[in-house]
């Protein structure tokens, strides 16, 4: 600010072809500016103390003027004497060349009052708006935060609702399975205890295609116990996609439902495909059987485990994913995931 109003005097004295004193037109300003510098965390502290906001706004307003009106003469005055202190004892200016630099004393007091009293609502305001502003980004904070609680806290209740499902499925495979090969039942829910120990241990909501692709694993391993040699399952996955994250608990909820829909009702069965697959900077996870599938014109429905998995692709990635479930070319049904291609390399 002393800058400021120093290069604008020079202007002035330029244009009135006076002469130009820059180092005492410089240190004059700096003394006014930097007796106002000393007077700002008070100005801040008023500010603070009485804020231009709130249902005492008209108090606050009225007190600051009141403020703004003592503080600007009591800063002028001093303002007056360390100015004309400065000239005469360091520039050595005295006698009428003082008045060059500096007015009477009422003409120059009630100038430089008038300057005070912007100078204090300039600094006031300057406050209230840096104050509003980091309200605002705190508001702004804490809407983000709650808003990613909220999301997550829907995301674990998705998540959970999974296991007791997948849980009542397998233990009805192992009830099926104790009428015709206990010791086979028996691995089965060794088997099942180590499936759900993998899933109760996952806290994220996102893993590796790789990760996912193990667990998926484990569980056809339950379910090729139960249909022996009748389900061969063809994996097509190029290595370079094992790193992409995908969520978790996502490829599972599509063999079941392959398996329940395909392989449960029809003896012929015997295929089921997991592909994935990098289209267009997307991710295409496919999981295919070639059982009956749905009958022709039938409308085609979400089961519990697949509509969760649709509600939690859209909590992770909104519009930018899909879960397409259609039927086979006369035989069978695919259901086909798309997300953003999330790498962890």
């Amino acid at each position: 600010m002393a800058l400021l109003f120093a290069a604008q005097q020079i202007v002035v004295e330029k244009v009135r072809g006076s002469q130009v004193h820059w180092v005492i037109e410089g240190a004059l300003e700096l003394v006014e500016w930097y007796i106002w510098a000393a007077c700002t965390p008070l100005v801040i502290g008023l500010a603070k103390r009485f804020p231009l906001m709130g249902p005492r706004l008209a108090r606050h307003i009225a007190l600051h003027t009141i403020v703004s009106l003592m503080m600007a003469p009591l800063a002028s005055v001093s303002q007056y004497f360390l100015i004309l202190g400065l000239l005469r004892f360091v520039f050595y200016i005295k006698g009428p060349e003082v008045h060059h630099f500096l007015s009477s004393f009422g003409v120059g007091v009630l100038f430089m009052s008038f300057t005070g009293i912007l100078t204090y609502w300039l600094v006031l305001g300057l406050y209230q708006s840096m104050h509003f502003y980091q309200v605002a980004m705190e508001r702004q904070t804490t809407a983000a935060q709650l808003e990613t609680q909220l999301s997550h806290a829907e995301l674990e209740n998705l998540k959970s609702q999974l296991h007791p499902h997948f849980l009542f499925n397998s233990l009805h495979a192992i009830g099926v399975l104790m009428q015709e090969d206990v010791d086979a039942a028996g691995r089965l829910l060794v088997s099942l205890g180590d499936l759900l120990r993998m899933a109760l241990e996952r806290r994220e909501n996102e893993i590796t295609l790789q990760s996912e692709l193990e667990f998926v694993g484990k569980y056809l391993e339950i379910e090729q116990t139960r249909f022996h040699d009748r389900l061969k399952v063809h994996m097509d996955i190029p290595p370079d996609l094992l790193g992409v994250y995908v969520p978790s608990l996502a490829l599972q909820p599509l063999v079941e439902n392959a398996i329940k829909h395909g392989f449960s009702v029809d003896s012929t069965a015997s295929r089921l495909e997991i592909a994935a697959k990098l289209h267009d900077g997307r991710v295409w996870l496919r999981v295919r059987d070639d059982g009956p599938g749905p009958a022709p014109a039938s409308l085609l429905r979400l089961g519990v485990g697949l509509s969760n998995v649709q509600s939690r692709l859209k909590q992770l990635y909104g519009d930018q994913s899909s879960l397409e479930l259609t039927g086979g070319d006369g035989r069978g049904c695919e259901a086909i995931i798309t997300i953003p291609l999330r790498s962890s390399h």
